[in-house]
């Protein structure tokens, strides 16, 4: 007999999490189903879960969900549309299908299947499948997974695009600079070296830079190397996770399309959860699992605790400091007119499209200013480097 943790929705709707003592997890799951619990996450400890692989992209879960969707919709068997997905060119996708199908051979439920792969797949995936499954609708589920999937990967693509080219251009510009101060500079290093105070200042500011450049270049690989080993150690830890995602959502310009984006993904998870029957509560309690967002997941811990007091959605999400305005707006309509889902599932379109709006103002006015900035930093530079070779006259004279 081994100890398994699991989590699971009981016939009220109720969050249940506790442990349960059983051979294997297939019958750990049958256990739980004949006390009329759907288990979501059956865990048997930390030691097999330390060894997952990591979380699968959006656009390969996006796909496994859409294909999932059609050969369901098609009246095809778990287990024969995991086969065929074991031999999706996606190595990682055909790893999972074939893993899944495995122990659903063995017995356990695709929820259950699915909980064994915590680091794989999101939390909300594992709740929508079991609600899924519960409601007998495993169809929609998958479609309503994919589309949520298909958004988020929109609005990543959208944001990608945007940076690629003020990339191209700060790195342009850097090995432009970097081109000028260790290769042309040191050529006029010789032409001023018997000058001594009547060298030009702009020629010594140059000449100045590029010596420092190439004798203490490794103090700034050192402060790069330091910097990024800071920021990756800071995401490893709870507190710096949340101490980075609170300073993204209260820097300027970057803060409102970072909080649209994770406000859009909120309402699409708790959205299609209702559709299948959830509870508010439980719904939002799975929805905060499935954000990778600390400042987030805290804020929607807040009002489900609150939600469980028996207040409003709508009025919970209209007075956060984290969520936009409009989400409470559309939040309490529904819950008026007994269309909750409908609505979120609106506001999550509507941020969706206020967090690409908001990235195109963003390049529409950054490009301009980074090109400025950088334009004069290399113009200043090519102008000192002009005038110390012009200087180069009045000096033979």
């Amino acid at each position: 007999m081994q100890d398994y943790s699991f989590k699971a929705f009981a016939k009220d709707g109720a969050l249940v999490a506790d442990q349960i003592a059983a051979p294997n997890r297939a019958d750990a799951v049958r256990q739980l189903a004949a006390r009329g619990l759907v288990a979501f996450e059956v865990n048997e400890g930390a030691a097999r879960r330390a060894g997952r692989r990591s979380r699968m992209s959006l656009k390969t879960l996006a796909a496994f969900c859409r294909q999932m969707a059609t050969m369901v919709e098609s009246d095809l068997p778990i287990d024969d549309a995991l086969q065929l997905l074991s031999r999706d060119t996606d190595k990682k996708a055909a790893a999972l299908a074939a893993g899944l199908r495995k122990a659903v051979m063995g017995g356990s439920t695709l929820s259950s299947a699915l909980s064994s792969y915590p680091e794989a797949v999101p939390d909300v995936m594992i709740g929508l499948i079991a609600a899924g499954e519960a409601g007998g609708a495993l169809a929609p589920v998958f479609h309503r997974l994919a589309d949520g999937f298909e958004m988020q990967l929109r609005t990543q693509d959208a944001l990608r695009s945007a940076l690629i080219y003020p990339a191209v251009l700060g790195v342009t510009a850097l090995a432009s600079l970097v081109l000028v101060l260790t290769v042309v500079a040191p050529a006029l290093t010789p032409v001023f070296a018997g000058a001594g105070d009547r060298t030009p200042l702009s020629a010594r500011i140059l000449i100045g830079a590029s010596e420092a450049l190439r004798t203490y270049w490794w103090i700034g690989v050192l402060g790069l190397l330091l910097a990024v080993l800071l920021i990756a150690s800071s995401f490893r830890t709870p507190a710096g996770r949340a101490g980075l995602a609170g300073l993204a959502i209260k820097a300027p310009f970057i803060g409102p399309i970072v909080t649209t984006t994770e406000t859009s993904r909120f309402l699409h998870s708790l959205a299609a959860l209702l559709d299948n029957g959830v509870s508010v509560v439980n719904a939002l309690e799975v929805a905060r699992k499935g954000t990778s967002n600390p400042v987030v997941a805290r804020e929607i811990a807040a009002i489900t605790s609150r939600v469980r007091l028996g207040e409003r959605l709508g009025d919970l999400l209209a007075r956060s400091k984290v969520f936009p305005a409009l989400a409470g707006q559309l939040a309490a309509v529904g819950e008026r007119s007994g269309s909750l889902a409908k609505m979120l599932r609106h506001g999550a379109r509507v941020m969706e499209e206020a967090a690409q709006r908001d990235v195109k103002q963003l390049l529409v006015v950054a490009t301009p200013a980074l090109t400025i900035i950088l334009g004069v930093l290399v113009g200043g530079v090519v102008l000192s480097l002009l005038s110390a070779i012009l200087s180069v006259n009045d000096l033979a004279i």
